[in-house]
């Protein structure tokens, strides 16, 4: 990107913190400097600083004095411009100030600058055109969690060698069917750069999971929650970019949309009504401000999951009304109106992989809602699919403590883009799980901890 007027990234301490946050928008590099009035530099505020106090509820009337870092990494401007790329990278920072003899800021080095002319020069770059990503290997973050579990069993069977980074927060999965020479398990926190940095070595796509879901989870830390569903991105991300990873797929929801009565796409207003969804609106936002020309990031909105997984989850409105319907002969639904956009585990998957096959045009810096417009379904229509599988249930409906997230979804670009549609509806899930209960004798234990977030994190 062009060079930017080293005064348009200065700003000074008394300067509110949406305004800084304009700033950094308005100059497309990802940092602002804060400096006194003779430029001599103070502290440096990235806009994952502002991100975190955003969804951290800091009051918007202060200062950027309560976030920025006040003994930044330097570069001196006695420091030769040859020399200069090569200490940003060793500094692990993205975004670096030059300064003079008197630590006043004279200039600026950014990361995706320097690594967009490395790979210029370097003789094995290659484009990003691509049509298909070839059996190479590939990261999941979060590999053994609910959809990543399922995910890792598919690559690996097309032949993909698949590494997996996983903290086994809510135990341990045992996966069927995977080969061990093309499966290579890390367990690890994805929080901690240094883990990161391994991980990501000879990796050509990353696919990030992690994720601590639901409302009632989310609540029981929130600081927890900010570090691990949007620090921790906002940091894989620039370990990706430094280790010129090819491909990223981040999984992101249909609950950014929040409560919309009008059918909503990927402009429509994000509207998100918790801190789960409003941790996605934040990772989106600095995954689209990467910058870097040779990085191919997609994020995916996943609609409402249901279905089966090594790593099964009961905490689900598909998978738990299924349940409680087959298992105790009667199911409560709160509400019953409100709309949801569904999808099933098998089809995120087959869905995520269809971004890793996808000509980089197509899916560079781009949000797809991932699910199928046929599978919008009123709360109700749960209950009335059940009743169609399991005619002798009883059905309450109660309108007191009803979910106020009412959306339904429009999918026609991942269709009309990729070609991508649902093969599963939450019928196949409801036939399947009851299949399970009573032919295969799985899940009569469906109360215990390990199927529910919330109970497993407490």
């Amino acid at each position: 990107m062009p060079k930017i007027d080293i005064h348009n990234l200065i700003i000074t301490p008394d300067t509110a913190i949406p305004a800084a946050l304009e700033a950094i928008n308005k100059n497309g590099v990802r940092g602002i400097f804060v400096c006194d009035e003779g430029d001599e530099l103070l502290g440096i505020v990235m806009d994952s600083d502002i991100r975190r106090a955003l969804l951290a509820k800091l009051d918007l009337e202060s200062s950027v004095k309560t976030i920025m870092k006040t003994s930044p990494f330097v570069i001196s401007a006695t420091v030769s411009t040859e020399q200069r790329p090569q200490l940003l990278v060793q500094s692990d920072k993205l975004l670096v100030p030059i300064v003079d003899t008197d630590n006043r800021v004279v200039d600026y080095i950014y990361l995706p600058d320097i690594l967009d002319q490395l790979c210029t020069l370097s003789s094995t770059a290659e484009p990003m055109d691509d049509r298909i990503l070839s059996p190479q290997r590939v990261l999941v973050i979060g590999g053994m969690g609910y959809i990543g579990s399922v995910l890792v069993s598919k690559l690996v069977r097309m032949g993909y060698r698949v590494r997996v980074l996983d903290l086994l927060l809510y135990g341990k999965v045992e996966l069927s069917g995977v080969d061990s020479g093309q499966f290579e398990f890390v367990r690890g926190d994805c929080r901690d750069e240094q883990v990161v940095k391994e991980v990501l070595k000879d990796v050509d796509a990353v696919v990030h999971l992690v994720e601590i879901v639901g409302d009632p989870a989310c609540a029981i830390n929130e600081a927890f929650t900010i570090e691990t569903n949007y620090a921790a991105t906002q940091m894989i991300i620039e370990e990706c970019m430094k280790s010129r990873v090819k491909r990223f797929v981040f999984a992101s929801s249909c609950s950014v949309y929040g409560h919309n009565d009008a059918i909503v796409d990927e402009q429509s207003a994000c509207n998100p009504v918790s801190l789960y969804a409003r941790c996605k609106i934040e990772s989106e936002k600095a995954i689209l401000s990467n910058g870097y020309d040779l990085f191919c990031p997609t994020i995916l909105r996943l609609a409402t999951v249901h279905g089966q997984s090594f790593r099964q989850r009961f905490d689900l409105v598909v998978n738990l009304l299924t349940i409680r319907a087959v298992a105790e002969g009667r199911i409560t639904i709160f509400g019953g109106q409100q709309w949801r956009p569904f999808i099933s585990v098998p089809d995120i998957c087959q869905g995520i992989l269809t971004v890793l096959r996808s000509e980089a045009h197509l899916v560079k810096n781009q949000i797809f809602n991932l699910g199928d417009s046929r599978e919008n379904y009123q709360l109700i229509d749960i209950g009335k699919a059940l009743k169609t599988e399991l005619p002798d249930i009883e059905m309450e409906v109660q309108t007191e403590n009803v979910d106020k997230r009412n959306y339904r979804v429009s999918f026609e670009k991942v269709k009309n883009t990729l070609g991508f549609t649902a093969e599963y509806s939450i019928a196949d899930t409801v036939y399947d799980l009851v299949s399970a209960y009573r032919d295969k004798h799985l899940y009569h234990d469906h109360k215990d901890a390990r199927y529910h977030n919330y109970l497993s994190l407490k």
